[in-house]
């Protein structure tokens, strides 16, 4: 089977190269094929909170996060479909130190520059933005009213549905990829169910990147690591104060509700960066998920089927005593169980999305540190324009080049 772009892997952001690539290519003479080895959204991508805000300290990535919550948001109007995106507002709790509030302050002026809705809180704004919350009198905070989360199945496969509406084809349960590469260039992917032939292959393979890289003699400063999440039961939303500001892959919902949307949130997401956690309830499953903010003494994978998925009693002995301090509301409220999944980092914890100088045809998307959501609709837009030769507008390739570790190393 033969493709002007093949993408490989099915999460976030390969349904999203996948949706960008399509509008811009006629899907008779150009076509746009998906592989994937289990279900859409079985990886890394799947697993996440996708939390969605636009607290980032780099412009470009800021800039990224406001772009993509106005996809999610619009989404359902627009395009008919829904992603589950629940605007429950994100509170960062930065606490006192000086120099945390002095960069909080700092951030968030960065942030209103270029458009985003975020203010600075104090603690009488932080209890009255969630109710129930401990914070100490002099804590400071921001809050993003049309933060939230989205629902990472129902997105992942909102996002496939469209690429196909466009004439791009999603390919399931197909295993074992191997880059086809011939006279230096990369000309598609040998597969369990044969091969695949195209003149530009997207690697959207999560954890599985770095791996598939090495096979062709290319290295890039990637760590697999594993993570956990603590699931407690939600509280009911009805026994706190309200707040104002409070599936399947072809679910039209323009003309009728999403039930998503019926299901209260108890509070909005918090990223306590005092205590070194985060939050957010997903009322589906009347849970609310609770993880480490950060990646420090988190343990590497050298390869991604060795993921040990039942979570240990630490986590849980780390994250109670943490969420009851912050929200006393989860005492005595029933643990849920949990979930291990994988995050792949860079040195400096930006993405890399480009193409491999190595091997001319190949391009790779991957590192985001567990930030596919927030980043996924600019990624696909700004790859898609760099394959087919189009002025890229929607991300900066400097800032996420392949070729700024070497330069790195280089300098040093």
């Amino acid at each position: 089977m033969k493709a002007k772009i093949l993408i490989v892997g099915g999460g976030a952001m390969g349904t999203s190269v996948a949706l960008s690539a399509a509008k811009r290519c006629d899907p008779l003479t150009e076509p746009v094929i998906l592989l994937e080895k289990g279900r859409l959204g079985s990886g890394s991508s799947g697993r996440t909170g996708a939390v969605v805000h636009q607290g980032y300290t780099e412009r470009p990535l800021a800039g990224m996060a406001r772009d993509a919550l106005k996809v999610y948001a619009t989404m359902p109007t627009k395009m008919g479909r829904s992603v589950g995106y629940r605007r429950t507002g994100v509170l960062v709790v930065a606490g006192s130190d000086a120099d945390e509030v002095s960069a909080l302050r700092e951030d968030v002026e960065m942030q209103r520059s270029i458009g985003i809705d975020v203010q600075i809180v104090d603690a009488a704004k932080m209890r009255m933005i969630c109710p129930g919350i401990e914070v100490s009198d002099d804590s400071i905070g921001s809050y993003e009213p049309n933060g939230g989360f989205v629902d990472p199945r129902r997105t992942i496969d909102t996002l496939a549905a469209l690429a196909r509406t466009q004439g791009a084809s999603t390919r399931t349960g197909v295993e074992n990829p191997t880059v086809l590469v011939e006279n230096g260039r990369a000309v598609g992917v040998a597969t369990s169910e044969g091969e695949f032939l195209a003149p530009n292959v997207v690697l959207a393979t999560g954890p599985w990147t770095p791996i598939i890289l090495k096979e062709l003699g290319v290295s890039y400063p990637l760590r697999v690591v594993r993570i956990e999440e603590h699931f407690v039961h939600m509280p009911d939303p009805a026994a706190l104060e309200e707040i104002d500001e409070g599936g399947e892959d072809d679910v039209e919902t323009r003309f009728r509700p999403d039930p998503l949307d019926l299901m209260p949130a108890a509070h909005p997401v918090i990223l306590d960066r005092v205590n070194g956690l985060h939050l957010r309830c997903e009322p589906s499953a009347k849970r609310t998920r609770v993880g480490r903010l950060g990646f420090d003494g988190l343990p590497e994978l050298e390869r991604p089927e060795s993921l040990d998925e039942a979570v240990g009693e630490e986590m849980r002995e780390w994250a109670r005593p943490k969420l009851e301090a912050r929200m006393p509301v989860y005492k005595g409220m029933d643990d849920e169980g949990g979930q291990a999944a994988w995050i792949t980092l860079t040195p400096d914890q930006r993405p890399i999305v480009g193409a491999v100088k190595e091997i001319p045809g190949l391009y790779v998307v991957t590192g985001f540190s567990g930030n596919d959501f927030q980043l996924a609709p600019s990624i696909g837009e700004g790859l898609a324009q760099m394959i087919l030769g189009q002025p890229i507008s929607a991300i900066d390739p400097e800032f996420f080049s392949p070729d700024r570790f070497e330069a790195s190393a280089a300098k040093g």
